[in-house]
């Protein structure tokens, strides 16, 4: 592949790439804890072969990762047919308000939005639009690493992106600080219970989307429209314990929080904003089977 480092043979090659790696097995299943799985899965077949052997180390381990990514995807496919309500991925919270706390290439462009949508596709468009579109392999490149010609791959391309870009939506990007004001605002008007001042920061097509499988209590069909959503938010506000904290994160290159109960995870909020600033879609991870990567504390909190 055109995008192979310089260097010696191993195991640098496998360093360098390592973020990609585990931004292509992320993309692919919307899994941390599977995307940290395949990448040592990875590592593990690069240090058993002889690297001189290796003509192109990034085009083999790509090839490794996207595959045994499929098949892990391919795998999860047949479970999520009994999975209880909304299914979103795993969060992948990139920084604090202190600054980084783990790096992923391209987290910008896995938004949870984005990621959505990739679900729709099946486990081959899926890997074919993030290889192509987000991580800039040729079609050329492509079809070695799924088994397909370049025009085919090239056709599921065509056939997938209107989607993508159809249900990625058009969201706007705003200052760091000007998230965090929002954000701010947000809680305020749902701990004071404020439906009105809650409204006012919300668009009046906003939808919410929460996942919390079969061990939490959340909503089974996305929540539509300022008033719904103010209302439930407020209502969930009521469930909040004494030993509840709250940090401010970056959830794949969005704002977001993060609940803490006890100090283990217990929802990540993840807020994308219209062109005019208000809030358009809120997704919620509650499901403990998705949060457990992050039982580990983050460097920062709100207190």
């Amino acid at each position: 592949m055109s995008h192979s480092p310089d260097g010696p043979a191993a195991p640098e090659p496998f360093e360098l790439l390592r973020e990609r790696l585990f931004g292509i097995a992320y993309g692919v299943t919307g899994s941390v804890a599977d995307a940290e799985d395949l990448c040592q899965e990875a590592w593990l077949r690069w240090s058993a072969v002889d690297p001189t052997s290796i003509e192109v180390p990034e085009a083999y381990l790509v090839r490794i990762v996207t595959n045994a990514a499929l098949d892990r995807l391919r795998s999860a496919h047949a479970r999520r047919e009994q999975y209880v309500g909304p299914y979103l991925p795993e969060p992948l919270i990139t920084a604090t308000e202190d600054g980084p706390l783990q790096s992923a290439e391209l987290a910008d462009e896995l938004t949870f939005a984005f990621l959505v949508m990739l679900d729709e596709l099946n486990p081959v468009e899926r890997a074919v639009i993030l290889l192509h579109d987000v991580f800039g392999y040729s079609f050329a490149e492509v079809a070695r690493t799924v088994d397909r010609t370049p025009e085919a791959c090239r056709q599921l391309a065509s056939r997938s992106r209107h989607r993508a870009q159809a249900r990625s939506g058009d969201v706007r990007r705003v200052r760091s600080a000007e998230e965090r004001v929002l954000i701010d605002r947000l809680i305020v008007g749902t701990m004071s219970g404020d439906v009105d001042g809650l409204m006012a920061l919300l668009a009046e097509d906003i939808v919410q989307i929460d996942d919390g499988g079969a061990r939490q209590r959340a909503a089974r069909h996305p929540i539509v429209g300022r008033d719904r959503v103010a209302r439930f938010m407020i209502n969930l506000a009521k469930r909040l314990e004494p030993d509840t904290g709250v940090e401010h994160v970056t959830v794949n290159g969005c704002a977001g929080l993060l609940f803490r109960r006890t100090g283990e995870p217990w929802i990540v909020f993840v807020f994308e904003f219209a062109p005019d600033g208000l809030v358009r879609r809120i997704f919620a991870q509650l499901n403990p089977d998705k949060l457990g990567h992050l039982s580990r504390p983050l460097p920062s909190s709100l207190d």
